[in-house]
Order: C-alpha cells, then structure tokens, then sequence
C-alpha cells in the first residue's frame, strides 16, 4: 500500500541506522566541501588581480626597454662623445 501521504518522507530514513550513517556522511562531506572552498576564497584574496599582474607585467617590460635604451645611448655617447672631443681638438689645432 505506502506510506501515507501526511508522513514525512525522512522519517523512516532517520529512523534507521543506515540513515543516520548517510545523514553524517552527506553532512561530513559538505563540511568538507565548504572549508576548502573557504581556504580557496581566502588564497584569492592574497593574491593580486589579474589587472594588477597585467600592468606589473607591462611596467617590467618598459622598464627594461629604458634600461635597454639607455645602455645602448650611454655606448653610443661613449662612442661619440670620444669623437666629437677628438674633432673638437683637431679642429682647434689646425685654426691656430
């Protein structure tokens, strides 16, 4: 015949052992579930966003373009300036 329709249907379930098992299983491990989704949320909140990597990541590639720039002026001043000082003194030399 059933169970009637004005029982509740967790009762025979709560009734027994086994449903007490089940219950404490299912209860263990949202339990679970729940914690690790915690330590996942707090871990995302140490790490920087995804903006802020992407404008660090931008700001390490200018920078390294400038000191790259700034090497490669520094040799051509070296390289230059030598002989500009040079010409500079020869073309004093032979005005006098």
């Amino acid at each position: 015949m059933g169970i009637p329709m004005s029982a509740p249907l967790s009762a025979p379930f709560v009734a027994s052992p086994v449903g007490w098992v089940v219950l404490g299983a299912a209860g263990y491990i949202t339990y679970k579930a729940g914690k690790k989704a915690g330590k996942k949320a707090e871990e995302d909140i140490t790490k920087p966003s995804l903006y802020d990597r992407v404008v660090k990541g931008t700001m390490k590639a200018a920078y390294k373009t400038q000191k790259c720039v700034s090497e490669s002026l520094g040799k051509a001043k070296d390289k230059y300036g030598t002989m500009w000082t040079e010409a500079k003194t020869e073309a004093n030399a032979t005005s006098d």
